[in-house]
């Protein structure tokens, strides 16, 4: 198996698959296949998390599984006008992602939402975290940059601009007043701290519905 990404900004994912190898994509991402090769559609729909991150969050359940026969090339492309990076993740190193950034996996990656209580799901939204080994793809708008974040010291992040980190760090949503947030336009912050990697999407774009909870969604009318 190999695949790889194109430049920014006309990005698109293109894969070689061995006969019997297969990648999940989210629905209607495929653009062109060459070679002999299955298609089934899988239903992650199994508890109310699924129901919830799909009335809340947008998020679809369903998606695309492409398995090779022979040997196959498949090239993919987001139906938004972003940008796609590939993130390798194993069972030492588990990512956090907003929902909306997920579009394909590779390997043996699972993706589980992080339980929360409803007030921190208010305030902050809903988070995934990936489980297995594999390769994770994201879809961020604009470009996607990787801040490497080493500090004890908090470091700030805008809310609408956070796709992914590593659960090594330590995470959390703030805000300066309601008064401020509502003023200024800035939004919520994250702040965070430890050893690890974030990665950030350089446009804001409402339908990814990143970062952010109920709260955010309601004080945006005001921006």
């Amino acid at each position: 198996m190999n695949s790889e990404i194109s430049s920014y900004p006309n990005t698109y994912l293109q894969i070689e698959l061995d006969q019997g190898e297969q990648i999940l994509t989210e629905r209607g991402a495929m653009i062109f296949a060459q070679g002999d090769y299955s298609i089934r559609t899988k239903y992650e729909a199994k508890n109310l998390n699924s129901w919830i991150l799909r009335i809340f969050d947008g998020k679809s359940f369903r998606y695309n599984i492409y398995q090779a026969k022979s040997k196959t090339s498949l090239v993919f492309t987001p139906d938004k006008n972003g940008e796609l990076l590939k993130l390798d993740v194993s069972d030492s190193r588990s990512i956090i992602i907003e929902p909306s950034a997920h579009f394909a996996r590779i390997g043996e990656v699972e993706l589980t939402m992080i339980k929360q209580s409803a007030f921190k799901i208010f305030w902050d939204g809903f988070k995934m975290r990936t489980r297995g080994n594999g390769e994770l793809v994201l879809v961020g708008y604009g470009k996607i940059i990787e801040k490497v974040i080493d500090s004890e010291n908090e470091i700030w992040v805008d809310e609408d601009y956070l796709l992914a980190y590593d659960e090594s760090l330590d995470v959390r949503a703030v805000t300066r007043g309601v008064r401020e947030l509502v003023s200024s336009g800035e939004g919520f912050l994250y702040a965070i701290k430890g050893k690890g990697s974030i990665w950030l999407q350089t446009r804001e774009e409402s339908s990814m519905k990143s970062g952010g909870g109920i709260i955010s969604s309601i004080l945006g009318f005001f921006r």
